[in-house]
């Protein structure tokens, strides 16, 4: 029996626990510190003790529990270096260096990667002085978007501005927030689709996932301000063979190669959140890891066993690699604690608008007989006699599948309508707009880094799910 370390607490991670134990019997996945509501569910085990601010928490934990390998897949974490610590310690890591995770952990970092490496970028400028971000913005000829420098808790660390009013307007709020560390960037305003890329890196070459399509804004139809993300579709519905050349091609090798041009140490996966626009492919921004909540729409679609896929990481080998995937589209809604009261003006009024309660009950988790959903598990704990509370502010994330986006959605749907909390919240329309125009997925066997995805027969699987 082989034993690995997942460092992660978000539906992403239990998402990549699944895709280790779902593709490889063997295996039994330590998950820190995970959510002890999964405890007793087969082979995941939280453990709670590790912290993401703390990487010798999980030198203790390695020390009791020795492991093949470490995979660190949470942005906070991989801030605080837990894959230099731990490598450093001895340990077979996968996860981008403290250095290499700057690319997320900054935005004018990792624009400035891009501009450095000719990734395709919308144009921006980075500003420490307020006066001086006002005043870039009253000078230009488009509208813009303002970001903070740095990693927000909630994802909403970008404003999509209208007019240069409301711009001036998010740089006063970011600067009421920050004080003296205030460092935002401001940068050109984008139109079209947006597409999210992933690739799994092993410091030479790389393995491209399927894309997907993320709903960040909080509200039906796309109203509100940006989050974590309310739910996701995958393949992207613009997915072709053609395109996936084309981000190869003009995102994913120009990434690895600026990469090893700076000497980055990196590791696992890589997520480039870009747009499809009139002017062709623009980089919104890098972050180092997988999506989330793409992770739990991609990843229940791979079926090549990643145990070994992370051991040819591990050797520099991922080129010699194919990826495996199913022919399902997946749409993933998440559930997120809202407001307890509605009706009651003092009532704290749930994530990702302020504050938000926590405690209560989740039921309707019971996995259904012959079901075509998965669950993944994110802000949700074990109460005091072993129920399912809530947590934090997305709880969880229901995932339907179906050879039609109308299906896979249908599936998702159903599925929550058993389930309940209190306050629970979620967008009814995810993938909604494109449903009409659904048409089967194609999987794709992937290939090789120079040569070309091979797509197979619609809604024929590569492998059995078992499922």
């Amino acid at each position: 029996m082989t034993h690995i370390l997942v460092v992660d607490g978000t539906g992403r991670g239990h998402a990549i626990c699944d895709l280790f134990l779902r593709t490889d019997p063997d295996v039994t996945v330590y998950y820190g510190p995970g959510t002890d509501a999964l405890d007793g569910h087969g082979r995941i085990v939280p453990v709670p003790g590790i912290r993401f601010d703390d990487p010798d928490t999980a030198l203790a934990f390695l020390a009791e529990h020795p492991v093949e390998f470490v995979f660190v897949s949470n942005i906070d974490a991989l801030s605080a270096g837990y894959a230099d610590v731990l490598a450093a310690a001895g340990h077979q890591v996968i996860g981008p260096s403290a250095q290499a995770a700057r690319l997320e952990a900054s935005k004018e970092r990792g624009k400035r990667f891009c501009e450095d490496h000719g990734l395709p970028t919308a144009r921006y400028g980075a500003f420490t002085d307020p006066g001086a971000a006002k005043a870039y913005i009253r000078a230009l000829p488009y509208a813009c978007v303002v970001k903070t420098d740095g990693l927000t808790p909630d994802g909403d660390g970008a404003v999509v501005c209208d007019t240069a009013v409301e711009a001036t307007a998010a740089v006063d709020a970011f600067a009421a927030a920050q004080g003296e560390r205030f460092q935002v960037v401001v940068e050109e305003r984008l139109y079209g689709r947006e597409i999210s890329v992933f690739a799994l890196l092993d410091g030479e070459d790389y393995l491209l996932f399927p894309t997907a399509l993320d709903f960040k804004r909080t509200l039906e139809g796309d109203a509100g301000k940006n989050c974590d993300g309310m739910g996701s579709i995958a393949p992207h519905p613009q997915a072709s063979p053609a395109l996936l050349e084309q981000l190869r091609r003009d995102l994913v090798e120009p990434l690895v190669a600026g990469l090893r041009d700076e000497g980055l140490a990196y590791t696992g996966f890589v997520y480039i959140g870009a747009m499809l626009t009139a002017a062709g492919l623009r980089v919104i921004e890098i972050n180092t890891r997988f999506g989330d909540s793409e992770a739990e729409a991609v990843l229940p679609g791979v079926h090549s066993d990643f145990t070994e896929l992370c051991r040819a990481v591990l050797r520099k080998d991922l080129g010699n690699s194919l990826l495996v995937t199913d022919a399902l589209v997946r749409c993933s809604v998440a559930l997120t604690q809202g407001c307890l009261d509605p009706a009651d003006p003092g009532a704290a009024p749930g994530w990702p608008f302020g504050a938000f309660a926590t405690g209560g009950q989740v039921l309707g988790l019971t996995q259904f007989p012959l079901d075509r959903t998965r669950l993944f598990y994110a802000n949700l704990r074990a109460g005091a006699e072993g129920q399912p509370v809530t947590s934090g502010g997305r709880v969880l994330h229901v995932v339907g599948s179906g050879t039609t986006l109308a299906e896979a959605r249908a599936q998702a749907y159903r599925r929550i309508g058993a389930i309940s909390f209190p306050g629970m919240r979620h967008r009814a329309d995810i993938g909604a707009a494109l449903e009409r125009s659904s048409e089967p997925a194609w999987s794709v066997l992937e290939a090789a880094p120079g040569q070309a995805p091979q797509p197979l027969a619609p809604a024929v699987a590569v492998v059995p799910t078992g499922r």
